[in-house]
């Protein structure tokens, strides 16, 4: 299954982490997301038509705290 992982600088707690779960559980393609809260870096573990463009779009309408930078 193919992945992607994000750095998201603004995670800091349990909660930031449920918030990107709670988005990206929206996307049908995602099949499982690790959020690693000392390194910032989110897994995303997704199907072949996931729209990266889309899901990063959604995470960062979330507040300025939340930008998505490629690993």
């Amino acid at each position: 299954m193919p992945s992607t992982i994000v750095i998201i600088p603004g995670l800091h707690c349990a909660s930031c982490a449920t918030l990107i779960k709670d988005v990206s559980s929206e996307f049908r393609e995602i099949q499982k997301v690790e959020v690693d809260l000392t390194t910032k870096k989110v897994t995303v573990e997704h199907g072949e038509g996931f729209d990266l463009a889309k899901w990063k779009g959604e995470i960062e309408g979330l507040g300025t705290a939340y930008a998505v930078h490629p690993s």
